[in-house]
Parts: structure tokens; sequence; C-alpha cells
């Protein structure tokens, strides 16, 4: 065997294209012998051997263990496994050649030696570990080969149950790190393998909180202290690579831990900021004339210093450390132990203000800030980079995102000082440009835009800037003159030019009327001029569209036209990864005047269409695209030309296109069409429309069609449900009974879960709207197809999306609904039991402020129903605490060994458990409703969580910061995963009572009611199966 494989390894080795082919294939036979690792092990060991042959041999062991070693491994390919004593003798010789005097040798086998790790460690390799750390007091190439099996092993395996070998491996590596024995590369890996070390530790945090509170202050007091002195050192004047790397290392570290146990680091949070705040001070310099000022005298010492070749002759720069710094500053920002560097209360008003800090970070921030030369050659050469760097969510990632960053995490917690220190830093740093500009250094420009660029960062600095400051900040006059009008006059730098146009769009709202006129007659010259540098065009568009929506309309109407036949002459000229911006801006300047839009009617379509006919597949164009699609039918002069020219295109992409995914953009096209028409639609719609629909739905398997023809079929519902019950094909079936049958295609046994994902909304339509049309047994029939396919679903999703459909059921008729429920059997549950315990188990997953509402009404209805049929039903309560997995992380074969257990109580109980998680999930306030007042209007949070929380590292509030709010991210969730603007659009949501009413008043109505009258025997049955909490609660709303 062992000369097969030598012979084998040395083919794959030769020129000769067949005899490699050929010797790859042997190689894969003889895999399938048990005894192949073994083999290639004796030969990666063999000093008689050729170096390449033992370097092949190794390589290809490290691929035999993905494929071969264990059928749990996710490149597992079918053939005999090792036996143990096999492996074991494979293991002990691959150890082996981490003590190898060649370097290759031993970090492949360290990449080895951890997969092997994964799965043989503890239980057939009990003393790998020990193994290891007897290594790192090795020779140097063992210690680095040793931290090499770390790396990969405890990035990828080790858990909570590894937590006490993590003890004993954090002080090996510590004492490696603050030895100066050691080389700066294993220093480097030390403080990785710490870093990977912390991340397992903050997931244990809280399960094994003892332990982590004993043993993690001890072992940050010694490695920061070491970690701090290696961040401190003055880098030389040139071959810093390893210097840098292990700074960054060590940035990296401490970012992991303020974001994995920021209770523990508070104490070293000033000395670390220190420590950061001087290198940043010190490589300021340097960094500007290494990567900023092109004609620097100092640029060629600074580019010494700054940037380095790692091992394979890559170049390689200063960056991940300065953007470590800048994460680990935005993280640790708002914590109390560093909260006085930032701000400071006034003696006279008792505002917060900016510290003396604050204001001379916002300056280097600025400074830092500043485009790069390498970003000007990029842009050069790819105009799309420099669209895809301006954008919010860009996807390039360097300096100035990361200062972007952090300006956007500060903007957060301190908004007014923020912008006070911006103001502060930008007037000192336009000081310089206006002296540079005076000497005529052409740098200037560099300083005065990334000023602006900073101050349009900060949502208050408009506000600022145009209030009375008393010196603390500068005026927008003084702005206007000393950057914007130099920059928007200087034709010789366009990205300067640009920066003006975009600074003036964002401060729009406080500019002085003619200044805004002025830049909005400019941006409408602009985006028109083909001679003017794309970078000034490009901005301009995106002026346009802050201007259309931060100025009033009769700022904007004058120049309307001028935007849109601008707009629509550039567009053409963009790529898909550009168009967006002045797609955007269409979409926005349409909206200005219905009149002007309308006569603009035939340019509109034809840019709008044009863009999706050549990017159909793009999801950011097709959704703009609708959004002028929608806008469009809505305007009632611009409708009938508009439908006439879009209808013919969108109709060609439905019935003809053989790529569904451009079947599916072009009903998404048909249903923005839908949403904008009025209600009734107008005639001919239903008529011409809806047919071809249902002929291509009923035709297509194509998962996306089918979602997006649910979504237009719930308009056409939604909409104009007369004239589609009206409608009768040639056979005489009407569309109601074509939409039916395609609901029951889609719920069939054999469909696709995530091909019907929204057709519970469609049902829920049909309910709403059709009750009239559809007779009582066609109802029941609707009824117990979507229960019989609740009975089988298993995404979560699914079954979260069908819960309106009953919802709207129980609300209208919540007795018959019960009964038709209760007189169904599938698979020997009743209906009721199917519905309800998908309604419990997905409660908390639907989606949208108005199912969210009618999901949580239909239940006070259910339960003051007092139906047996309900109260007799036993369900999953609360989880039964499972000490087989106590305090570790669950994987999916623990899981199924040891399963979670639930106590088990009446349904009536656990609707009373569901609505009190509703009353603390507050969904007024999570949508952001005016009125909401959600578990804070009924309880002190204290009474119900008392653990001390993070020993001062959370923003206790009350201080007067800026728009910090502990719970300021459900805003954001709000317009994301809560999204509810089609529940604006929809004119049967807005006219519901319930959708108007605030659930938190109505939960609180129907708990005092319960109570009061003792609903279901409520203090005996059901109050004694509430957790402590939730008796609390139920106990101060009831007060």
């Amino acid at each position: 065997m062992e000369q097969h494989v030598f012979e084998a390894l040395q083919g794959t080795l030769s020129a000769d294209d067949t005899v490699r082919q050929n010797s790859e294939q042997a190689l894969k036979r003889l895999e399938l012998d048990t005894g192949f690792p073994l083999a290639a092990a004796n030969i990666a060991l063999a000093d008689e051997a050729g170096l390449a042959e033992r370097q092949a041999a190794i390589v290809q062991i490290r691929g035999y263990v993905s494929r071969h070693w264990s059928i749990g491994s996710a490149k597992y390919e079918p053939g005999p496994i090792p036996d143990q004593q096999a492996k074991a003798q494979v293991r002990e010789k691959v150890f082996l050649l981490l003590t190898s005097a060649n370097r290759k040798l031993r970090m492949v086998a360290a990449a080895v030696v951890a997969n092997m790790a994964v799965y043989d460690w503890p239980d057939e390799w009990p003393q790998l570990f020990s193994q290891l750390v007897e290594l790192l007091h090795g020779s140097h190439d063992q210690v680095q080969a040793a931290l090499s099996v770390f790396g990969e092993w405890v990035n990828s395996d080790m858990s909570e149950q590894q937590l006490d070998q993590i003890g004993v491996l954090i002080p090996e590596l510590r004492r490696i790190f603050g030895s100066s024995d050691y080389s700066s590369d294993t220093h480097v890996l030390a403080v990785r393998v710490f870093t990977d070390c912390i991340d397992i530790i903050a997931i244990m945090s809280d399960t094994r909180r003892e332990f982590v509170d004993a043993h993690v202050p001890p072992i940050l007091r010694e490695w920061i202290d070491h970690i701090l002195h290696a961040i401190r050192q003055p880098l030389a004047s040139s071959n810093n690579g390893p210097a840098i790397l292990l700074k960054t290392e060590c940035v990296k570290a401490l970012v992991k831990i303020v974001i994995g146990i920021p209770r523990y680091i508070g104490p070293h949070s000033p000395a670390i900021l220190e420590a950061l705040w001087s290198q940043l001070q010190e490589l300021q310099e340097p960094y500007l004339h290494a990567f900023v000022y092109q004609d620097s005298a100092h640029s060629e010492s600074a580019t010494n210093m700054l940037v380095y070749c790692e091992d394979d002759g890559d170049a390689n720069t200063i960056d991940n450390y300065l953007c470590g710094m800048f994460e680990w500053i935005s993280r640790a920002a708002e914590s109390k132990p560093v909260r006085k560097f930032f701000v400071e209360k006034s003696k006279d008003s008792g505002a917060l203000n900016p510290t003396l800090f604050f204001k001379q970070l916002a300056a280097s921030l600025i400074c830092y800030a500043q485009i790069t030369t390498d970003m000007l050659e990029d842009w050069a050469d790819d105009m799309d980079l420099f669209v895809a760097d301006e954008d919010e969510d860009g996807y390039r990632f360097n300096v100035r995102v990361s200062v972007q960053e952090l300006i956007q995490s500060l903007d957060d917690v301190y908004t007014r000082p923020l912008a006070l220190a911006l103001g502060w830093a930008a007037q000192a740093r336009s000081e310089l440009a206006n002296q540079w500009r005076n000497e005529q250094n052409g740098n200037w420009w560099l300083v005065s835009e990334s000023a602006l660029w900073a101050l349009g960062l900060a949502s208050s600095s408009a506000a600022v800037l145009s209030t009375d400051n008393a010196g603390s900040a500068p005026s927008m006059s003084s702005i206007l003159d000393s950057d914007v009008w130099p920059l928007a006059q200087s034709s010789s730098f366009p990205y300067g030019q640009g920066r003006a146009f975009i600074f003036a769009s964002n401060v729009a709202q406080d500019l002085p009327s003619d200044v805004a006129t002025a830049f909005v007659g400019a941006s409408a010259n602009a985006v028109a001029d083909v001679q003017l540098h794309p970078a000034v065009r490009l901005s301009a568009v995106r002026a346009i569209s802050n201007f259309c929506r931060h100025l009033s309309a009769d700022l904007v109407k004058p120049h309307q036209s001028q935007f849109i036949n601008g707009l629509a002459s550039i567009i053409p000229q963009l790529s898909e990864d550009s168009a967006h911006i002045a797609l955007e801006a269409l979409h926005f300047a349409l909206r200005v005047d219905q009149d002007i839009t309308a006569s603009l009617e035939p340019v509109i379509s034809e840019v709008a269409m044009g863009v999706w006919q050549r990017y159909p597949g793009d999801v950011l164009l097709t959704s703009i695209v609708i959004d002028i699609v929608e806008d469009m039918a809505g305007n009632v002069s611009a409708r009938e030309a508009f439908s006439q020219r879009a209808l013919p295109v969108i109709g060609a992409a439905i019935t003809q296109a053989t790529d569904g995914m451009v079947v599916s953009s072009g009903i998404d096209l048909l249903t923005g069409l839908l949403k904008g028409v009025p209600t009734p639609m107008p005639a001919g719609y239903t008529e011409t429309i809806f047919p071809v629909l249902m002929q291509v739905l009923t035709a297509s398997s194509d998962s996306e069609v089918l979602q997006s023809g649910q979504a237009c079929l719930k308009y056409f519902v939604q909409k104009d449900a007369e004239r589609v019950a009206q409608w009768h094909d040639e056979n005489g079936k009407s569309g109601l009974e074509h939409i039916v049958h395609f609901i029951a295609v889609m719920l069939s046994p054999d469909a696709s879960e995530s091909a019907a994902l929204f057709i519970g909304d469609l049902v829920a339509k049909v309910v709403q709207k059709c009750g009239a049309y559809i007779a009582g047994n066609d109802f029941a029939e609707l009824v117990r197809i979507v229960t019989a396919r609740l009975a089988t679903a298993h995404t979560s999703s699914f079954c979260a999306s069908n819960i309106p459909f009953y919802s709207q059921l129980v609300i209208r008729h919540p007795t018959e609904t019960v009964s038709l429920l209760s007189s169904m059997e599938f698979g020997g549950r009743s209906g009721l039991e199917v519905v309800l315990s998908v309604w419990f188990k997905s409660y908390l997953d639907v989606q949208g402020y108005y199912n969210r509402k009618i999901s949580a009404v239909a239940l006070t209805r259910l339960f003051t129903l007092n139906d047996a049929r309900i109260n007799s039903l036993v369900v999953p309560g609360d989880l039964i605490p499972n000490a087989a997995n106590n305090g570790k992380i669950v994987t999916r074969s623990m899981s199924r060994t040891n399963p979670d257990q639930f106590t088990q109580i009446p349904a009536s109980a656990k609707i009373i458990k569901l609505l009190l998680a509703e009353i603390e999930m507050d969904v007024e306030s999570t949508f952001a409703r005016s009125g909401g007042a959600g578990l804070s209007a009924v309880i002190d949070e204290d009474e119900l969580d008392n653990d001390g929380g993070d020993d001062g590292w959370e923003d206790d509030g009350g201080d007067g910061l800026g728009d910090t709010d502990a719970f300021g991210y459900l805003d954001d969730l709000a317009g994301s995963d809560f999204d509810d603007d089609d529940d604006e659009d929809d004119e049967d949501i807005q006219a519901d009572p319930i959708y108007n009413q605030d659930l938190n008043e109505a939960l609180g109505s129907f708990f005092k009611q319960a109570v009061q009258s003792d609903q279901s025997s409520f203090r005996t049955s059901i109050v004694p199966l509430l957790t402590d909490r939730e008796q609390t609660v139920l106990s101060k709303i009831c007060s």
C-alpha cells in the first residue's frame, strides 16, 4: 500500500498532464482502503522521501480526514472509515509532524490535527489537549505549531464543555505573549487564539456566570496590561510589518472583549481609550502623508513606516489597525467608564457639551476620513466604485467607512455633543483649508471635503450650525463661506465640487431660501451637463433626491421638469451598479407636482420601463421601478397613458419570458400597478389582466412566480373583489373559484411551503372581502384546505403567515369558527387542536402591525368564549429546565438525545401567557405608533429584573444625552422585519377599528375584566400556572 501511495503521490507532481491526472485518480481509488491514511502518514514522516512527496502526503491526509474520517463531516464521501486502532496510529504520526523542522509540513500537520480533533477529542483522543500544552513549552517552531492547532481548533469546535481547558490554555497564551523570547509572529498567534477563547467565554457568560465572574477579571487584568504595552510601542521608520500585525491582533482582541463580555472591561476602558487615542494622534500625520497628500515631502518616509509586505509578497497597510481602534471606540463610547471623556455638563445651562477630547477626536476623525490617493485612482478607473463608496451601505470597507460607522454610532449616543464637536473640528479644518488654498496647495479641497462629509453624517449638525451656539460651533453661513462655496466653484476638483452639492442638499431645510434655490438650480443644470465630470453629475443626482425630499414643493417645482429630463438623460448612461441612485432621484422628483409629472409621462415611462427591461433581475432597481409604477398608476392625469405604455411590456414579460425570474419580476410590476390604481379598479383592468395572470400561475411551478402571483392576486381581491367574483371564463368558472382553486393547489400536501409563503395573506383577504360571494359549504371547504395543510406544516414562517386567516375568522364569527374546526379531523386531531397548536407555537412569529394586533384580539375572543372545547385542550406551557443540557451549547444531536420538555397546561392558560407576553413586547411602541403605553405604563422593570446589569456598562438614561433609548433599536425593526407598509396601503385595514385601537389599552381592559369576572376560573385554574414574572405583570395591570 505504501509503495502504491508513494508512486501515486510522485505522479501528482509530474509536469505531464496525463500522468498527473491518472495519479490523482489512483489516489482517489487508494483512499477507499482504510490503510491509506497510515501509509500516507508514514511517507510524510520519512526523511528519506523527497520533501515534495512528504508535503503532498500530508496534504492528501488533510483531504482524507475531511472526506473519510467521520460520517459527521460536512465533506464526507461514501467509503470505509478507519477503525479506532488505525486512527490512533495516524494521529500519533501526524502529531509528530508538529515537531518537524520544515515549516510547511508543520503548518499542514497543524491543520490536520485540528480537523481530527473536531471528531476525536475528547472521546478518542483525550490526551490531545495536554500534548499541545506540553508542546507550548517546546522550541519556537513547536510553539507556533501548537498555536496553529489551537487557532483552528478553538475557533471551530471547542465549546463550554471545554471551558476548564480554556482556563488552562489562557495563562499559557499569556506567558508566550508576554515573553520576549518569542518572535512577533508567535505573539500574534497567541493573541489570536486568546481572541477565539474570548468568543467561547462570551457565549458562556450567561450559563456559566459564576465561573466567568471568578476567572475573567484576573485574566483581563493581566492580558490588557500586556495588550496595551504592545499597542503603545512606537513604530520604527520602516519594516513595521510584524509590529503592525501584532497591534492589529491586539485591537481585535479588545474589540472581542468589549462586544462579548462588556461587563468586565469597564475598569480598563479609560486606559484603553487613552492608549488608542495616543496611537491615533501618533499615526495621523504619517497616515495623511502616506495615503492622502500626493505631493507631500514626507510621503516616502511615511509609506515606509505604514506599508509592509506579507509573506505572500502582497503589500498591506495599517488600515486594519485603524479600523479596529475606531470600532473599539464605537463599541465603548456609550459606557459609563468612558462617558466622562466625551461629554460634560455646562455650568450655566446644564446642557451636555463635548469635552476637549471629543472635539480633538472629531478633528482626528475628519483627518482620517479624507479621500485617499488609492480611492481617487479606483474612482478614475471605475465610477461605479465611487457610487458604491458613497452609498451608506456600500460593499467596500476602508478607513473612511470605519470613520463613518464611528460617527454614526456616536450620533446615536451623543447627538448634540457630536454635532458641536464636529462643528468645532470643521471650523479648525476649514481654517487650514483656507490657508492652503491661499498658498496654492492643491490638497486644500481634501480638507474641506472631509469636513463637509463628516458634518453631513451627524443628524443634528444642520440644526446646531443654524443655532447661535455662542462660538461653540461655527454658523451655517461661515461653513458656506469657508467650505461649500469654494468647493462648489472648483471645477478642478470634481469630487470636492460634488461634495458641496451633497452637503447643501443634506442641510437644505436649514439653508437660506436663496442659497437653497441656487443649489437646486445648479443641481438641475449639472445632471444634464454632459461636459461636467461624472462625479459632479452623480453627486448632483444624489442632491436632487435630497432636495425633493427635504425642501418644500414651491422651491423645487420650478425645476421639476429639468430634474426629470436631466435624470432621464443620465439613467441610460449608468451601469446596473449605479443606476439606482438616479432612478431613486427620479422617483422623488415625480412626487413634487402631479401635473408636471403627468406632462412628462412619456419620458418617465420610457426610462422606468427601459431600466427594468435591461435589468429585470436586479432586486434594488426593480423595487424602485415598482415604486415609480405605483406612483404613476396613482396619478389621475397620468394613469391611463402610463398603463397603455407599461402593460404591454409587463404582459410580454409575464406571458413570453422563459426565465422564471423575469416572469416573477413582471408580476411584481403588475402588483405595483394595481396598488396604485383606485378602488374599485378602472373598468377593464380585472377583465383583461386577471385571466392572463391566472393562466400564468396555473401553468407555473416556479416558486418565485407563485409567490409573486399570490401577492398580486391579493390586490385583485382587495381592490376589485366584486368584479373578480363576477368574471367567468368560457367554462362558467368564476374568478373567485379560480383563486380558491389556486389556493388549494398551493396548499396541497406535496406543495412547497416556501412557494406558498404569501398564501396566508391572500386567504385572509378573501375572508375580509369575499364573504358575500362564497357559499357556506365552499367557505367551510376553504377552511378545511388551509387547516389540513397546517396539520403537516414544518416551517414557522409558513405557519405564522396563515394565522391572520384564522384571526379574521375568529373576530368575525368566533363561535361558528370553533364549531367548524372542532368538526374536522386531521390525523387523529381535531381542526381546533391543529389550529391552536400552530397558533400558540408561532404566535410571536406573526409579522406586521395589523396582523399582530388581530392575532392578539382574536385570542381574547377565544378566551372570552369560555368554550369547553378550548379549555379541554392541553398544550405545551413553560420550558422545563433540562439538567442534561444545562449550561451547554445545545447541538442538534444533543437536542435529539435530550429534547426540551414543557409543562402541559390548558389552552386557556396558554392564551393568557401569550397575551401577557404581548403586553411586555408592546406592539404599539415596536411599530412606532403614538400612544403606546406597554409594560412601562403598568410596571417598573426593576421589579421584574433586579440582576444588577453589567456593572455600569449600560447607559442608564436620564442624563440628557442625545437620542438614547434602551429600546431604540425597535425603531429599526419597525422599518425592516416588522414592515407594515402594506397595512398603510390597505383601505380595509385602515378602516378596521382594531387597527386604530391601542392594543395595550385593549389588553389591559381584557385582563381586568377576566380577573374581575373570574372567567374560565381565572384565579384558581390559570393564575397558579403563571410564572412569578407573569403574575407580577398581571397584578400591576389589574391594580
